[in-house]
């Protein structure tokens, strides 16, 4: 007889939910990235340290930027191929109105 799985409770999701927002990326960059697929990789790293850092919501984090929540979603679960460096710096320097990006050729 197979032993029936128990749901975790409110307190315990909230913990998963909270290790979860603080672990690495939902999507990691595979090592055959690309030079734009890291830097979109990096710029969405920033949103999700912003929203981390602030302790806000994605969709307060949405308010914020003027976006739908649903493209939030996107940008901090890594779903970088579907946005331009433009657009990512753009919803960036909504946050950060003197933002400075540089390049460091190796």
């Amino acid at each position: 007889m197979k032993k029936a799985q128990r749901f975790p409770d409110n307190k315990e999701l909230a913990e998963v939910r909270e290790r979860l927002s603080r672990g690495p990326a939902a999507r990691p960059l595979p090592e055959s990235a690309d030079s734009v697929e890291r830097l979109k990789h990096n710029l969405c790293a920033e949103f999700v340290k912003y929203k981390n850092r602030k302790g806000i919501t994605q969709k307060q984090l949405a308010k914020k930027l003027g976006i739908d929540e649903a493209l939030v979603s996107k940008i901090v679960n890594y779903a970088y191929d579907e946005f331009t460096v433009d657009r990512l710096v753009k919803y960036l320097s909504a946050l950060y109105p003197k933002i400075e990006i540089s390049l460091l050729v190796a």
